[in-house]
């Protein structure tokens, strides 16, 4: 009985530490943090990573890439190949519950990638 005991407390102080982890990213989520970078779309097989940053503004902050395609692949086909034809919107986890936003721009034989919470 007191390993069950045991067991139902650390599942419920988990529980509260995910809903405290959910809430914190909902009020503070405009002041610097970035979703992990694991929640970034795989950069293919022969695109290269050109630049990575972070900028923030009022709105909050976001992780840039620039991606190089391969050769003979353009940032359109790039961006269709991630997924990324149009801006996608993922849903919480759990392990990083907050919705991110995930964009891409062509531009000048390159694609940028932004990447964010909503």
């Amino acid at each position: 009985m007191s390993v069950t005991l045991g067991l139902l407390s650390c599942l419920w102080v988990l529980s509260c530490l995910w809903v405290l982890s959910f809430l914190w990213l909902q009020v503070f989520k405009t002041e610097g943090s970035l979703p992990p970078k694991w929640r970034m779309p795989e950069v293919p097989p022969g695109a290269t990573v050109a630049d990575e940053s972070m900028e923030c503004a009022s709105g909050g902050c976001w992780r840039t890439i620039t991606l190089v395609p391969a050769a003979g692949q353009s940032p359109e086909d790039l961006a269709r190949e991630m997924g990324l034809s149009e801006d996608l919107s993922l849903s919480p986890t759990l392990f990083d519950p907050a919705s991110v936003y995930v964009g891409a721009d062509p531009r000048e034989g390159r694609l940028i990638v932004h990447v964010g919470y909503q």
